[in-house]
């Protein structure tokens, strides 16, 4: 593996971040959205949005997804 390549814990590391921090926009936006009490079906995609998110952040954290994260040599 050269210096430039990422461990397989890396890239998964990575990705649970970036998704760690969608939640964190999403949270922020539907308690937004909540409050305004705007466009009810906006917020509903919102929270569909955060869902899913956060389930595909508990299969990574869980091992459910280690095959997207393998070296291909």
């Amino acid at each position: 593996m050269s210096d430039k390549e990422l461990s397989e814990q890396q890239k998964k590391d990575a990705v649970a971040d970036f998704l760690r921090r969608c939640i964190e926009d999403a949270d922020e936006t539907i308690a937004k959205k909540t409050q305004s009490a705007d466009d009810p079906e906006e917020l509903a995609k919102w929270l569909a949005y955060r869902d899913y998110t956060d389930y595909a952040l508990k299969e990574i954290e869980s091992g459910e997804l280690n095959h997207w994260f393998t070296q291909n040599s």
